[in-house]
This record gives C-alpha cells, sequence and structure tokens, in this order.
C-alpha cells in the first residue's frame, strides 16, 4: 500500500484528468489495450515464435508503423529513423 501511495504522490501532475480532457489527449489506457490486444500480441504470440527484445522491437515499431497508415511514408524514408 505504501509503494502505490508513494507512485501517486510522485505522479501527481500526470493524473490531472481534468488538463488532458480540456486539451483533447485520452486519459483512459483502452485504446492502448485493444491496440495491443489486436495489433501486437497476434504478432508475437504466433505458435512456435520467439524473439529477442532488440528483434520484437524492431519489429513491431514497423508493424505500428503499417498500422498507422504510414508503410508507404516509411518506405520513402520519411520515417526509417523513427522506426
Amino acid at each position: 500500500m505504501r509503494a502505490r501511495h508513494r507512485y501517486l504522490a510522485n505522479h501527481r501532475a500526470r493524473l490531472d484528468d481534468a488538463s488532458a480532457i480540456a486539451a483533447g489527449l485520452p486519459i483512459g489506457s483502452g485504446e492502448i489495450e485493444s491496440a495491443h490486444r489486436y495489433v501486437v500480441q497476434p504478432r508475437l504470440k504466433r505458435p512456435g515464435a520467439w524473439w529477442t527484445p532488440d528483434n520484437a522491437e524492431a519489429m513491431l515499431a514497423r508493424l505500428l508503423v503499417r498500422a498507422n497508415g504510414q508503410w508507404s511514408r516509411y518506405w520513402s524514408g520519411d520515417l526509417k529513423q523513427a522506426a
């Protein structure tokens, strides 16, 4: 319980939902959890698949570029350094 209290006390500025809503930012994790379930997990959890952390990170970066509809920008060179 103390660890949870300490975490919340140390991150109080990040818990300002009213300001986030006013700025048009999402305040829930639902969108991220959904994307993880439908974009990331199917690729990482294929039967017989195994990944090193570096390989998984590189593969997921490109997978997310594709899922975000920026595949052609990536291959044109605009996003290669970012992914």
